[in-house]
């Protein structure tokens, strides 16, 4: 900065006032610049940015909080050293800090590239500063109202559009669904596998809600889904088409040329309305949100509007948003900004209900992300579990967040029982995927298909149509459950989506009359962002599920075959003692994948 001081002279240090004025001007024009890249990204690369729609007006915003803080600092030194702490050294720091966010936006940039490049930036925006004082002042005083104005825009507009499609939406259902038209309400419970939940014989409190829901419905023991992680298993539910036969991939969207059962609910008259709380692979970007008239994911909230910032991610969480730094640690909240918890879900949904003029049936699709990494639960749930460590993929902390969820979905079922909407309430409880705590060496999601990251809850509840506390104990897909929800709403003869209703599960004539149902297949694309000495990181994997057994075809083209009525957790790999078993589910795997993967 000792170049700064010489070119200035002797002129005056300015007032705070010019140094506020240029934090924020530095500040909305990089934020500016960083929603024009994003734009561009998004409308003309295709690219999915995981982030609000509100991002126009957050990403501005996220910047000025973030350099309002050392901005009100370097005011407070100017009032007690004028002559160091000057406004243009600090708008050199502000134009530091804003081409240090903008270059975040590019994660090739080896970091300390960023670093030398944002210094750059702003030791040269010092110097042109301070040449040209009395200009930099009037650009700053005579654009700053503008760039204002234009942010404030841009947030109007971003409501204004949500809000106008949802009139229009809704101006668009048929005038009324079939009498007596039963609700549908699809929960999942994201990322919650089946091994520790009561109702499987997990021997820890982690459901009693779920477990007491149960006895009036039916259990699937062994549902598996379509996928291990979160969008191609949501696109199966909300299709019935097989993920390998859809367009959802890591950076890729469902698209529009398959069918969705919203879409086919509201063509009957039904108001859909998604609640969700996945803002990774959930939103709007992703396609899910297709035929629904009411859809909330990303929250309007401080968290959103940091992350939405580029400078703000880098500095508090990291895209996509819960990688834990030192900062967060220092203030202890590892929870990703802007999370939306169980409790606030319920609170969504509920408010909309009160909202809604009650003359239609409704689909509604809740999604909590509470047993999702960083595994944040309630305190005293922490604590009821002994959660010591809550920072890594321990069982303590993963229990104590399915728990968190127990307590609210059992909040929420009471509530809707107490206003007698179950009723005539078609209820689904599932999950989208597992989890791996260290099993087959392995943590977290979307790496593998066994049966950690396969085998999910699913518990269905309908008065007079499902019976109550039944068990299935055959083997089912999540796939089904679209085919399933428009078989019980009595909406099969005029709406059809691939796939067989389960229906024919607990309605067979002999316990063992064989029951016509979809495959049990489950796949996985393949996928850098894990470690490339896994089999996805090499290629696609598939996973049938037949004869009681489960046959996998890896990504590096190995094989697995497994007798899960014995071996549920897969600790024998039969593929070379039962090669005629391995035969037969191996044709058949390639029958059902046919040409392979969508792309």
């Amino acid at each position: 900065m000792a170049a700064v001081t010489s070119h200035a002279g002797n002129t005056a240090p300015g007032s705070a006032a010019d140094t506020l004025a240029a934090a924020a001007w530095i500040a909305l024009a990089g934020g500016t610049i960083e929603v024009i890249v994003l734009a561009f990204r998004k409308l003309a690369l295709g690219q999915l940015l995981h982030l609000s729609p509100h991002f126009t007006w957050m990403a501005p915003v996220g910047g000025l909080l973030v350099i309002a803080v050392p901005a009100l600092g370097w005011v407070a030194a100017q009032a007690l050293w004028p002559r160091h702490f000057t406004w243009t050294r600090a708008a050199g720091v502000f134009a530091f800090l804003a081409a240090l966010g903008l270059a975040y936006m590019f994660p090739r940039l080896h970091r300390i590239a960023m670093l030398v490049l944002a210094a750059g930036v702003g030791v040269q925006s010092a110097r042109i500063i301070a040449a040209r004082q009395a200009g930099a002042r009037a650009l700053i005083r005579r654009t700053l109202p503008w760039l204002a104005a234009a942010v404030l825009v841009a947030g109007l507009g971003t409501g204004g559009a949500g809000w106008w499609r949802e009139r229009r939406a809704l101006a668009a259902l048929p005038a009324g669904a079939p009498a007596g038209a039963p609700n549908i309400l699809l929960i999942i419970l994201d990322t919650v596998r089946a091994a520790s939940l009561g109702l499987y014989g997990y021997d820890r409190p982690t459901s009693p809600a779920l477990d007491a829901f149960a006895a009036g419905a039916i259990v699937f023991d062994r549902a598996m889904s379509a996928s291990p992680w979160t969008l191609p298993s949501h696109g199966a539910m909300f299709t019935g088409y097989h993920p390998h036969e859809q367009s959802s991939d890591w950076e890729v969207p469902l698209d529009a040329a398959l069918p969705t059962l919203a879409e086919m609910l509201s063509a009957d008259g039904y108001e859909a309305a998604g609640f969700v709380a996945n803002v990774f692979y959930g939103t709007y970007e992703h396609g899910l949100d297709r035929g629904f008239t009411h859809w909330e994911d990303f929250r309007v909230s401080p968290g959103q509007v940091f992350n939405s910032s580029s400078l703000a991610s880098l500095l508090l969480a990291g895209r996509p948003g819960f990688t834990v730094n030192a900062l967060r640690r220092l203030i202890d909240n590892l929870d990703y900004l802007g999370r939306k918890d169980a409790d606030r879900v319920n609170g969504d949904f509920l408010a909309w209900l009160d909202d809604r003029d009650g003359g239609r049936p409704f689909f509604a699709f809740l999604n909590y992300i509470d047993a999702h990494w960083p595994y944040v639960a309630p305190k005293d749930i922490q604590e009821q579990f002994g959660v010591t460590e809550p920072w890594g993929y321990n069982v303590d902390a993963y229990d104590a967040s399915i728990a968190g969820i127990d307590r609210e979905l059992g909040r929420l079922l009471d509530t809707l029982r107490e206003r007698g909407i179950l009723e005539n309430t078609i209820v689904i409880i599932a999950s989208d995927h597992g989890e791996h705590l260290g099993e087959h060496d392995r943590t977290g999601h979307g790496n593998s298909l066994y049966m950690e990251n396969l085998h999910v809850p699913l518990v269905i509840a309908f008065p007079g149509a499902v019976p109550s506390n039944a068990r299935v104990p055959d083997f089912a897909t999540t796939r089904s459950l679209p085919a399933t929800i428009l078989d019980l709403a009595g909406l099969a003869e005029r709406h059809v989506l691939p796939g067989t209703s389960l229906r024919g599960f607990w309605e067979r004539v002999e316990p063992a009359m064989a029951v016509i149902a979809d495959p049990v297949l489950s796949s996985a694309r393949q996928t850098v962002r894990t470690n490339v000495d896994l089999p996805i990181s090499q290629g696609d994997m598939f996973a049938l599920v037949e004869e009681g057994h489960q046959f996998i075809e890896n990504g590096d083209r190995t094989e697995e075959l497994y007798d899960l009525l014995r071996d549920m957790r897969q600790h024998e790999n039969r593929i070379a003692t039962d090669p005629a078993r391995a035969t037969r589910l191996r044709a058949r795997t390639a029958e059902l994948v046919g040409g392979g993967v969508s792309r």
